[in-house]
């Protein structure tokens, strides 16, 4: 990776979906200008498209454990859009073990009392209304994001970076000795008996 690849690599990566260009544009200008990169798709079946090349990619390189860091750190969805609607598009990647773990938030104009409490039982992470205020959507994708980065840096504590040991591979080696240690002491308490 060259040292520009780098830098954005390291910038969060926000996927917009919205059936108006407008939109998008208004939303991809707030996060761009805060320093994240975006994604952009105009329904849910390109969004869903999009996610899927991505794990394809990393798949074929052979990158199984890395695949996740490839794809989006967040989701912003709108809810009304033809082919595949945001519920559906939120079903599809709720569903996929290798997405499920994105954030996903609700953008949309669909105001109503049962639309935003059936958004919410469906376990999005945040439902928001246009028009948006650009602070107010920069103080829900940083709080999703300050989540995703807590959950990275717990995981890798437990997982250990690569080349070194885990805390999950230490308390197992941990085990394994004690195992072998209280088995040599009963195969010799039953031996001198």
């Amino acid at each position: 990776l060259t040292g520009k690849q780098m830098m954005e690599a390291a910038k969060p990566l926000i996927m917009v979906v919205d059936d108006h260009p407008a939109v998008i544009e208004v939303v991809r200008v707030f996060l761009e200008r805060e320093g994240y990169q975006v994604w952009t798709a105009t329904n849910g079946q390109h969004a869903l498209e999009r996610l899927e090349a991505a794990l394809a990619r990393r798949r074929q390189r052979g990158d199984f454990g890395g695949a996740t860091k490839y794809l989006p750190d967040l989701i912003l969805s709108d809810i009304i859009m033809p082919v595949m609607d945001g519920y559906e598009f939120y079903e599809e990647t709720r569903a996929n073990p290798y997405l499920n773990h994105i954030p996903f938030v609700f953008l949309t104009a669909k105001q109503e009392d049962e639309d935003v409490r059936f958004g919410k039982e469906l376990g999005a992470d945040d439902y928001l209304i246009k028009p948006i205020e650009s602070d107010d959507l920069l103080a829900s994708v940083r709080g999703k994001l300050r989540r995703v980065s807590q959950r990275r840096v717990l995981l890798a504590q437990v997982m250990g970076e690569p080349g070194e040991p885990s805390v999950v591979g230490v308390m197992i080696l941990i085990i394994f000795v004690l195992l072998i240690i209280f088995m040599t002491v009963v195969i010799t308490v039953m031996w001198v008996n």
